[in-house]
């Protein structure tokens, strides 16, 4: 007889914690990781070198451990249950957790001061990360520094993974109040930009969101914060959001679309100033409807940070405070 799930969670007495804790192999949380992220088990068997019957065994011991069904059979694949999702995002974090233990060790051994992750939105890439990590990297030379470059959904999703530590950028979700730690740095001035031949350049009148509507964009994917923003004003002005459009989350990319391909572009004013100094790109002038939320450093509630992510976090903050 099949049990459902709500009969398996009472069927088996549960177990304390240590008891659980120790039943569970890393053969379990590997399978979780992966499954959760493909969906499918042939491709999860695979994956972990296994046959679909071993990796479906392991599955049905993991159940039978916690007591309650994980997955569920749908047309799309294996698809986690709300307790499944739950358990899945243990396994991720445990795992970034034991990698990031297994380099730090390593660099420990070799006399070093173990490993950092750390996560930062591109705002902060032409000159606050580039300082930390140079001072970071001056002050303990043999760390190893994992970095993620990315949007600040992006750095959030890793962070709730545990495969970062720490981030400078903006929580993106109202769940993230209760989840995070968020300590203001500063605020990004956006500039809307093109290359010196596009047919904005040169215009000393203002340009009106309605202008732009009609433009070849490059653009962040959605839900970026920035993708949000400009999403916003179109919408405020009743315009249909532009459909022309390229989306990257890609700094190098966004710049050499706009160099080479005729699109328009906005980035923060620390990424853009720079180029359009060296000529070749020039500032758009769009006054900003909104900006975004200030950008700060994120750490996990409750979590105790590492002596390295402390080290990088006050470093970060003689910056700010530096520049005022």
């Amino acid at each position: 007889m099949v049990l459902s799930q709500f009969q398996k969670v009472i069927a088996l007495k549960p177990l304390p914690p240590t008891a659980l804790l120790a039943r569970m192999r890393f053969t379990h949380l590997r399978l979780l990781d992966v499954l959760g992220r493909t969906g499918n088990m042939h491709r999860a068997a695979e994956e972990m070198h296994v046959t679909q019957p071993a990796a479906t065994k392991i599955l049905h011991q993991l159940e039978d451990i916690l007591g309650v069904a994980l997955f569920a059979r749908t047309s799309r694949g294996m698809a986690p249950t709300e307790i499944g999702l739950a358990v899945v995002g243990y396994a991720r974090r445990t795992l970034s957790d034991g990698e990031r233990f297994a380099v730090g060790l390593d660099n420990l051994k070799r006399g070093g001061y173990g490993a950092l992750s750390v996560g930062a939105i591109m705002a902060t890439a032409s000159d606050l990360l580039p300082r930390a990590i140079a001072e970071l990297k001056r002050r303990r030379p043999l760390m190893t520094i994992h970095l993620l470059a990315a949007t600040s959904d992006m750095l959030m999703t890793a962070l709730e993974r545990r495969e970062l530590e720490l981030v400078i950028g903006r929580p993106t979700d109202g769940r993230h109040a209760a989840e995070f730690a968020f300590e203001p740095l500063s605020r990004e001035e956006l500039w809307l930009f093109a290359a010196d031949t596009h047919p904005f350049a040169g215009r000393r009148r203002r340009l009106a969101i309605g202008d732009l509507a009609g433009a070849a964009w490059v653009r962040q994917p959605p839900p970026s914060p920035m993708r949000n923003l400009l999403d916003a004003m179109f919408v405020k002005a009743g315009i249909g959001i532009p459909d022309n459009v390229v989306e990257t989350t890609s700094v190098f990319a966004t710049l050499q679309l706009v160099r080479h391909a005729g699109m328009i572009a906005v980035l923060p004013k620390s990424i853009v100033a720079e180029e359009v100094r060296r000529g070749g790109l020039t500032r758009l002038p769009l006054e900003m409807a909104a900006e975004l939320d200030s950008y700060g450093i994120v750490t996990p509630v409750g979590g105790s940070l590492s002596d390295n992510a402390k080290e990088f976090v006050g470093i970060v903050r003689g910056l700010v405070r530096a520049r005022g």
